[in-house]
């Protein structure tokens, strides 16, 4: 089902559970998919708090092509940063921030550990605009947002 999009802060700001070993999230994942889809060429991924439910899990939809037509899709759950690399300043926006664009810190190459929606756990290497996505939607599931994230000039 198409849920809609979470705007409230204080809400976002709410760490995601770790999904639990046998937990059912079947229902979260078709509710991600159905809420992402019809976005496509606005939002490459969307992370469950984003659309009312406290888990860690995301969907994840980077475009291979130019025409926004073959993808790379995958859910990660439970996932953590294990190995970043590259600092750069990168200037991003998110869902439930509409109309705001903000400076952010964020690293070209990372590395994370995930469980897969059949709860196998994976390792994964991310670069460019797939490490950036990854970052923005593993600081959702923490209870981080852009706002947290915005960079400030060190004097």
């Amino acid at each position: 089902m198409i849920k809609p999009i979470i705007y409230n802060i204080k809400e976002l700001r709410k760490p995601c559970l770790d999904v639990l070993h046998g937990e059912d999230v079947s229902q979260i994942m078709t509710d991600l998919c159905d809420t992402l889809y019809p976005l496509v060429g606005k939002a490459y991924a969307l992370a469950a708090n984003q659309i009312g439910y406290n888990k860690k899990i995301a969907l994840i939809r980077i475009p291979l092509n130019n025409e926004h037509t073959k993808f790379n899709e995958y859910f990660i759950i439970n996932p953590k940063i294990v190995f970043k690399e590259r600092k750069i300043l990168f200037t991003e926006g998110c869902l439930s921030l509409p109309g705001l664009s903000i400076q952010t810190d964020r690293y070209v190459f990372i590395t994370i550990e995930y469980l897969n929606e059949k709860m196998e756990l994976h390792t994964s290497m991310a670069q460019d605009l797939e490490s950036l996505v990854l970052q923005h939607e593993i600081d959702h599931l923490f209870g981080r947002t852009l706002l947290d994230r915005k960079h400030r000039n060190k004097k």
